[in-house]
């Protein structure tokens, strides 16, 4: 038997969110964040499956939230984000989980924030949010992030791993066509210096705990972000063989991915 609920939509909160609740009393929440031309599940692949088998997870309830990167910018999704992140500390009451599964209202001890490539800028500023607003949960957050594009991305590579067929000519006209692709560019103006910025003065405050990653994967392999250590977090693992896009993705004869989360639950 399945520890969690069958695959729960969560219609009104980003696009194609989905929800897999406990069956038991869970001590912790992961919320799984996607990043640019990924979706909600599609970007972790086999995780929904091994989460619903493996009993590490039995006591957690699973998100993985999802949000149209080809509308809008990372500032207006990460305070989607963070609204979305503020209801999750009761979803029964805010009716992310539905009374008709007769469980009852959450009361999380741990909750753990799993970001990809651009979902890791998103993230961040939904943290920084988060403390500046001196919301509870921020205190329970640990921070896991697989090819984090917190120190902006090569957007031509980017645009052509996201959007399979596109040339490297058309890759630069991607950027004119989302806007969000600007923000991953490094500038004194952009969302990224911002939130390094701020970031970097909280922990300078220690008021930015939850803002250290406890889990840094980097992709061998990857050609859109730049690995170097961002800040005061972790020494970050490395994984041979691996792609930007296929870092996250864990498949049966390659568990690294599902492995490394599972040591910081």
């Amino acid at each position: 038997m399945s520890n969690h609920t069958i695959s729960i939509g969560i219609k009104q909160h980003g696009l194609n969110s989905q929800g897999f609740f406990s069956y038991n009393e869970p001590n912790n929440l992961i919320v799984f964040i996607h990043g640019f031309g990924g979706n909600s599940i599609g970007t972790w692949n086999n995780f929904p499956n091994y989460i619903a088998s493996e009993s590490d997870f039995a006591n957690s309830d699973i998100i993985f939230y999802g949000y149209d990167t080809f509308k809008g910018q990372a500032g207006d999704h990460s305070a989607q984000l963070f609204e979305f992140l503020n209801l999750l500390e009761n979803p029964l009451a805010n009716h992310i989980l539905p009374i008709e599964q007769g469980l009852p209202e959450r009361n999380y001890s741990k909750v753990i924030l799993v970001a990809h490539s651009l979902g890791a800028i998103l993230t961040r500023q939904a943290l920084i949010f988060a403390i500046d607003e001196n919301k509870s949960w921020a205190t329970k957050v640990s921070l896991a992030l697989f090819a984090p594009a917190h120190h902006g991305a090569s957007i031509v590579h980017l645009a052509m791993q996201a959007l399979p067929g596109l040339t490297g000519l058309l890759g630069i006209f991607a950027k004119l066509r989302y806007p969000i692709l600007n923000d991953l560019d490094h500038t004194e103006e952009g969302i990224i210096h911002s939130i390094k910025e701020k970031t970097h003065e909280l922990q300078r405050q220690n008021k930015g705990d939850c803002t250290k990653a406890k889990l840094v994967v980097y992709a061998m392999g990857d050609n859109v972000v730049r690995n170097f250590q961002y800040l005061n977090d972790i020494t970050p693992d490395v994984i041979q063989e691996t792609s930007h896009v296929s870092v996250c993705k864990p498949k049966s004869g390659f568990t690294k991915p599902l492995d490394l989360l599972k040591s910081i639950i």
